[in-house]
């Protein structure tokens, strides 16, 4: 926890004032531990966090078996953003080493950025411009001469499987093989057709409207005339899990920390739970674990405080990802200039004749301003000055800059410790069937590219409490030996390539 400002810095006033945000925002070991047993109650009774009426569709959507991938040839993946600002691709080809044992891929990869008019259109034209995007990265790569050959009802077809991720949670109904769609050229017969987004209460989140994606994508694909088949469709954080087990078996728990947070786990399946695994298989389960906190008994383990409900009183969903508001990278900055703004309005930082309006706008401090200020180490903390002279037009004197310091150390420390008790309990949850006593968690997201310190911290936090869950259940015999493991930020579109070339 960062100490306290030095009394002959501030004044009597802000020091005071500053102890009580401290206070606010400091999470007690028994506020984590509360936290952190909640979570693991909640995964043992019911693995996502999927609402009660959505769990029987999305569990089938958002489930992917982990095991015995063999991908072969090329692959294309694709990934939408969840604001549907951007949408990147890859063409990975998948090569056999060693007589067959072992695989090794190589890629290429870009992205597009989508003007807001593109992305705000409705869902045919979103998805036909997707399209347009599929086919200038297929020629501008060569990747026609990649095609696979498959039988067809019209006999032998060559394509270029297609893989797709998401950053939103999906619910998939099966339809039967008389459908319009197995007919077509570009399913095969056994993929699952109506993959329909089931949630758009992010705040930046692109609104599909509960529209069927993959079908939407089928026509575009049509309409471009391209050789492609789209063999999967799954939530980024599950292909993300898909990607780092394939290339560490001890892999179990992944999870995504950009504007929003989610993560996944593997789950132990067998024949009468899950059709497309065999006995003793592992699946990669999406949790939604950014809606923890919509029951009365998880928000009661949240430390809470008066700046985080105005935030939540004031998105567009209140009451809804409360846990997600505390840890993700959309929040945290805001959080901070939450309590920035509240101490100007009691005329505790800043000139009263500073200029106001820029940081008064919502979410324009970003998160990625924390990193910078909390490593400052200098005595007069001058990039926190450079900082706000440059993005804001306020000067600060040395008081200014201390205080602003510690607001961004108290923010970041909640959710390092936050995000280290989801980590932990994802841990536990997917190693209590099974006897291998080591873990690896793949982490990815702006959040960590941004601020080393959140996920050092992050990762110190899940480390301390699997540990100490070990030690009183088990001593040295039940040790968990768990290590995080950064990850690339393509590492969704590499599962999602993964899950199109084993198909």
């Amino acid at each position: 926890m960062p100490g306290l400002i030095a009394e002959p810095t501030l004044t009597k006033g802000q020091q005071q004032q500053l102890d009580q945000v401290v206070d606010a925002f400091t999470t007690s070991d028994k506020q984590l531990s509360s936290t952190f047993r909640q979570m693991c109650s909640e995964l043992a009774t019911n693995h996502t966090w999927f609402q009660q009426d959505e769990q029987q569709t999305a569990d089938s959507a958002n489930q992917v078996n982990c095991c015995n991938k063999k991908p072969h040839g090329t692959a294309l993946g694709m990934a939408i953003d969840a604001s549907g600002k951007r949408i990147r691709i890859s063409g990975t080809r998948f090569i056999e080493t060693d007589g067959g044992k072992q695989t090794t891929s190589e890629s290429v990869a870009t992205q597009v950025f989508i003007p807001s008019a593109r992305a705000r259109e409705n869902v045919s034209e979103f998805f036909k411009f997707v399209a347009f995007c599929i086919r200038e990265f297929i020629n501008n790569h060569g990747l026609l001469a990649e095609k696979s050959t498959t039988k067809g009802v019209n006999g032998e077809l060559e394509f270029l499987p297609l893989g797709v991720s998401i950053g939103l949670p999906i619910s998939t109904a099966v339809e039967e093989s008389r459908s319009l769609l197995s007919n077509d050229k570009i399913f095969s017969d056994k993929t699952r057709l109506c993959c329909n987004v089931a949630e758009v209460s992010k705040e930046d989140s692109l609104d599909l409207g509960n529209s069927d994606m993959a079908r939407y994508l089928h026509d575009a694909i049509l309409c471009n005339h391209l050789p492609v088949r789209i063999a999967s469709v799954a939530n980024n954080v599950v292909n993300s899990l898909v990607a780092a087990q394939f290339n560490d078996k001890t892999t179990r728990v992944a999870a995504g920390f950009n504007h929003g947070v989610n993560a996944a786990y593997l789950k132990r399946m067998s024949n009468d739970s899950a059709e497309d695994a065999s006995d003793s298989s592992d699946v990669a389960i999406n949790t939604e674990i950014g809606r923890f906190g919509s029951t009365e008994a998880a928000l009661s383990t949240l430390p809470l405080t008066m700046w985080d409900n105005r935030i939540d009183r004031e998105s567009k969903h209140p009451g809804m990802h409360r846990f997600e508001k505390l840890v993700a990278d959309q929040y945290l900055g805001e959080i901070v200039r939450n309590l920035i703004t509240d101490f100007m309005d009691r005329q505790l930082l800043f000139s009263t004749s500073c200029e106001a309006t820029k940081i008064s706008d919502p979410y324009s401090f970003h998160t990625a301003y924390m990193a910078p200020i909390m490593e400052d180490a200098s005595l007069d903390l001058l990039s926190v000055g450079n900082l706000f002279a440059t993005e804001f037009g306020i000067a600060t004197d040395l008081g200014d800059r201390q205080i602003i310091r510690t607001f961004c150390d108290c923010v970041a420390s909640r959710a390092s410790k936050l995000s280290g008790a989801m980590l932990a309990a994802l841990v536990l949850k997917s190693t209590d069937y099974t006897l291998a006593k080591k873990c690896t968690v793949a982490l990815y997201g702006a959040l960590f590219d941004v601020n080393a310190m959140i996920y050092n911290d992050t990762v110190a936090t899940m480390q301390s409490l699997v540990a100490d869950y070990s030690s009183r259940n088990g001593g040295d015999a039940g040790a968990i030996e768990v290590r995080a493991s950064i990850q690339s930020r393509f590492i969704d579109l590499v599962g999602a390539s993964i899950n199109a070339a084993s198909a």
